[in-house]
This record gives structure tokens, sequence and C-alpha cells, in this order.
């Protein structure tokens, strides 16, 4: 499969191994004709080891595609993750959304307080979206300061 990155990767190598030189002037020069130039081609002789070489470079963008594949995978996984854990869908949101919520909870002696914050702006010239979710939880017992 050839893909924009396969492309770039080939193509240094290639120019790698194109060399060109003007070719020396001959003896009887008109001044219609043009110096003529001849590309010498650098290629190993041996057909082994081209193939070794293109061999060498189809492991290489078999390597890199199975990393690029690997780390979309692990970036999809962080993002299905966040949304379990905060059981927010910030595709669902409006495109520009702000709420924010506060429950204190009571547990013996003990205040539990929460307070969450959920954000979603979309820039409406790029398209671009960010997301934030602030959760803060402080523990306060009865007639005392919280802490955090």
């Amino acid at each position: 499969m050839w893909q924009l990155g396969t492309g770039s990767l080939f193509f240094p190598i290639l120019l790698g191994l194109v060399a060109v030189s003007a070719a020396p002037a001959p003896d009887n020069t008109d001044e219609d004709e043009q110096p003529r130039e001849e590309v010498l081609l650098s290629f190993p002789r041996d057909e082994a080891s081209l193939n070794e070489m293109f061999r060498e470079v189809e492991e290489l963008m078999e390597d890199t595609q199975y990393k690029l594949r690997n780390a979309v995978k692990e970036m999809e996984a962080e993002e299905e993750g966040v949304r379990r854990l905060t059981g927010v869908d910030f595709e669902k949101l409006p495109a520009n959304y702000h709420n924010e919520t506060s429950i204190d909870t009571k547990s013996g002696n003990k205040t539990i307080h929460s307070h969450q914050e959920i954000d979603k702006a979309t820039d409406n010239k790029t398209g671009s979206t960010s997301y934030s979710e602030t959760i803060i939880t402080s523990i306060q017992e009865d007639g005392s300061k919280r802490n955090h």
C-alpha cells in the first residue's frame, strides 16, 4: 500500500543513488549545440543487493505502519476510558457548552464537597474543538476547615 509517508521515505533514497554530471564538451562545438548531461546511476550492479535494499525499505515501512496503528489504538482506548469515568459523551454536547455542578454529601460527621466543571468550545473558523472537565473534591469534618 503506497501512502504519502511511504513515498517520502523512498524518494530520498532514490535521490541519494542518482548522480548527475556534465559531460565534457566535444572538440568541435557549434554555437547552436548545448552541452549534454549524462545521468549516472550508482545502483548496485548486483540484483541481490538491490532486492535487499528494497526489502529493508519495505520492512521499515511495515514497522512504521504497525507503530502508527498501535498509537491510534492506544489513543482510542484512552478516550473510551475517559468517557467511561466521567459518564459524559462530549460529542453529544452542543458546540459551545459550560456547566458547573456542586454536590455536598454528608457521611457521619464529615461532609464531602464535589465541584464539577464541564466545558466544550468549538472554533467556528477551523472547526477544532476543545474539551475540559475539572472535578474538585474535598472533605470537611463538621466544625473544621475543608481538606482539599
